[in-house]
């Protein structure tokens, strides 16, 4: 099991996407106000470490390795009106000291980030949020990828959206988000998870007071998979293309201008050749900055999915995650995620019904020894229980480095 580096800058920058897609998590309670100015910043980091993968299945063999990994990146932010943007661009690679199961010892990450906002007038606002990244690892922060590791994949996220006031309480917000994956190492995954999904989202909002907002939004999604027919079983094994309904009611509080909340519920109908199923849709997270110095982000999610669904009719999960840093002394900061994930998955002839459950667990520890220059160390676990033991694995990752900001 493998990672790719994973630097700093774009985190920030990733806060910004708005909330309005029905999969994936990048847009789950955002915000997308510009807060902060950024100069333009680059990162330089390098280190080593250790990475081992334990299978429980019979036949598999477990997997470590020691490594190198390297990158840069470079952050810039101007939030002056009437547009305001940000940019963040990561580039890195890891080489593992040892022959892996796949017979690949490098690993590349590029990954790029770019946010712009322009007030029209005082009533209409029209935004962009793009992400794109080409990496190894399952990525629990954009919810999409599949749970174990499937080569290195090429993943695009696009949300265009148009805001309008129509008075000092009522306002509606019409979006577009184009995202979609593609399995670069693995034509087998490929054939069943490259896909590409359009969603279009209304929204109306009432705003009780300055601080309170409610929400009524309909959003519908169309999924299509680029099965190809000359590798593909047949057309009963395909993933299958399907599309999504969506009817929810929500509500946006802000409690202080470092804490708001964003939650939305309703139903979800979901439709595709081999399934007609309606079933509750839930999404909401909460950012709460304590001071200057912490800081934390909660976010859960509960609909179908559309990652790992091969044989199966459909696959109705549950996701939820918590990430939090905090500043302990001028000198040291720390950083703590836990993510969970829930899913069930719906047999047929082919094939019975199975439930998962993947827990990622990591901690880090940054310590700035001198000027621009820190130490940083960080551990990672991951675990997959599942009904079918081909699929559980148990990971641990530990690195060590330097890493400096100019």
């Amino acid at each position: 099991m493998k990672v790719t580096l994973a630097l700093f800058p774009l985190t920030a920058l990733l806060s910004l996407a708005p909330a309005l897609q029905g999969q994936g998590l990048l847009g789950i309670g955002r915000s997308t106000d510009y807060l902060d100015e950024i100069p333009l910043t680059f990162n330089v980091g390098a280190s080593v470490g250790y990475d081992r993968t334990e299978y429980d299945s019979m036949g598999l063999e477990n997997e470590e390795s020691a490594f190198i990994q390297a990158g840069v990146g470079l952050t810039y932010a101007n939030n002056t009106a009437p547009t305001k943007w940000n940019v963040g661009v990561d580039l890195g690679t890891i080489y593992y000291l040892d022959d892996s199961v796949r017979g690949e010892n490098y690993d590349y990450t590029a990954r790029v980030a770019f946010n712009v906002a322009h007030q029209v007038n005082r009533r209409l606002q029209v935004s962009n949020n793009l992400y794109v990244t080409y990496e190894t690892e399952p990525n629990y922060g954009i919810g999409v990828t599949t749970g174990r590791r499937s080569g290195q994949y090429l993943y695009g996220y696009n949300n265009t959206s148009v805001a309008y006031a129509w008075s000092e309480r009522v306002a509606t917000t019409t979006g577009y988000t184009i995202d979609g994956i593609i399995y670069t190492d693995d034509d087998t995954v490929a054939d069943f998870e490259d896909r590409l999904s359009h969603l279009i989202s209304q929204q109306v909002s009432y705003a009780l007071n300055r601080t309170t907002k409610l929400t009524a939004e309909y959003r519908f999604r169309y999924t299509r998979f680029a099965n190809d027919p000359a590798t593909a079983l047949d057309e009963e094994v395909a993933s299958p293309d399907y599309m999504s309904h969506y009817i929810l009611v929500g509500v946006d509080k802000a409690w202080s201008e470092r804490s708001s909340g964003s939650f939305r519920a309703g139903v979800e109908m979901y439709q595709s050749d081999r399934s007609n199923e309606t079933a509750p849709y839930m999404e909401g997270a909460i950012n709460y900055a304590l001071t200057r110095r912490s800081n934390l982000r909660w976010y859960a999610q509960m609909g179908y999915d559309a990652s790992e669904m091969s044989l199966y009719d459909s696959r109705y999960s549950y996701r939820t995650g918590v990430v939090a840093g905090y500043q302990f002394t001028q000198s040291l900061t720390g950083n703590f995620g836990l993510h969970y994930v829930h899913s069930d998955f719906e047999g047929n002839q082919e094939i019975e019904s199975s439930s998962e459950d993947e827990v990622n667990a990591s901690l880090g520890f940054s310590y700035n020894f001198w000027n621009n220059l820190s130490l940083d160390a960080n551990y990672s676990y991951t675990t997959i229980s599942s009904d079918s033991s081909f699929r559980e694995y148990d990971r641990h990752r530990v690195s060590v480095g330097l890493n400096a900001v100019f």
